[in-house]
């Protein structure tokens, strides 16, 4: 690996710790990665090269935690890599073939779905079952679905654990290795594509994304749920792409808009979370029996209302803090898409 290589491939606090050896035996953490490594200097196809670099260690570093069940974070960590790699397809897309991105793109969205329901157990388990059981310990229905969503956590684990195994996972690792490391060519560009990232190209492409999400979020009170959820991947597609360009931003521009986003995605995270929660809980409970079911399903749909409820009330004041932050923003720059 060049000195290019080391300076583009970055991780922060405990996995740089880990590399240096810093970290005492025995001591192992989730890799958090550092994804500032976008520069001015950069063509688009140069500029994903150095994200992609940034996914694969992002991924790789988490993926003996997750397969050890160690902790859910270093499942959720590798979510995070493979979403903003998608992103990141999006983002620079001058800068990738269609021919090269849309097959890698298939298999991204693949293993994301495969790790994605263990994920989704591991959040209900910890957001709506134990806090559930702390109050009420003795409900005896609580603990019937606490075991039977258990025993679905470890399946859904088991099919994340193959597909982590899998011939298809390390085929699409290297492939991802092979792009992001130089190894696969890209396309000479066309006439008169972007040949760097200035600063122009970077604000059009947060202003095309930042408009997407707001159209996503008309009539805010009267969308439903898979209208929130359309809302929350524009929102977080474009959490992302602040992300990655902010480098070539003025810090005071980028804060105050990347900040709503950020509240706002977290929000409608959690707002996803309780659709899937509800959810969840018919799929446990049909691996149980006994008389007092229903009273424990009706505990857990009250804790799933309140919480819901308190997410919307609070989506309301932070899409008008994003609105607000939207307007601060000066208008699509010329020059397209970057």
């Amino acid at each position: 690996m060049d000195a290019l290589d080391e300076r583009l491939i970055r991780v922060s606090g405990d996995g740089v710790r880990r590399e240096h050896g810093e970290l005492r035996p025995g001591e192992v953490r989730p890799v958090k990665a550092d994804y500032r490594v976008v520069e001015k200097w950069m063509t688009p196809g140069e500029a994903f090269r150095a994200v992609c670099a940034v996914c694969v260690q992002h991924i790789e570093g988490n993926r003996s935690g997750a397969l050890a069940a160690a902790d859910a974070e270093y499942l959720h960590q590798m979510r995070v890599a493979l979403r903003r790699l998608r992103t990141a397809f999006e983002v620079f897309a001058d800068g990738v073939p269609q021919a090269v991105a849309a097959p890698l793109l298939e298999e991204l969205r693949w293993l994301s779905r495969a790790l994605g329901r263990a994920r989704d157990w591991d959040v209900f388990i910890a957001g709506a079952l134990r806090p559930a059981l702390a109050q009420r310990s003795r409900q005896s229905g609580l603990r019937a679905l606490r075991d039977a969503s258990e025993d679905l956590s470890a399946d859904a684990r088991s099919s994340a654990h193959r597909a982590l195994e899998s011939r298809r996972y390390y085929a699409l690792m290297r492939a991802l290795r092979a792009l992001g490391y130089g190894d696969t060519p890209l396309a000479p560009r066309p006439a008169g594509a972007v040949r760097s990232l200035p600063m122009r190209h970077a604000v059009a492409v947060i202003a095309a994304m930042a408009l997407g999400a707001r159209k996503r979020g008309r009539k805010l009170k009267r969308l439903d749920s898979r209208e929130l959820q359309r809302l929350r991947k524009a929102v977080r597609r474009l959490r992302y792409g602040l992300l990655f360009l902010a480098p070539l931003l003025p810090e005071a521009r980028v804060r105050p808009l990347a900040e709503s986003v950020e509240s706002l995605q977290e929000t409608l995270g959690g707002i996803n979370d309780c659709a899937v929660a509800g959810k969840l809980v018919e799929q446990a409970r049909g691996r149980v029996r006994g008389s007092r079911l229903r009273k424990a399903r009706k505990l857990l749909r009250k804790r799933i209302a309140t919480a819901l409820g308190a997410r919307r009330a609070a989506l309301g004041t932070q899409w008008e803090e994003f609105r607000a932050a939207h307007k601060a923003w000066p208008a699509r720059a010329g020059g397209g898409r970057t």
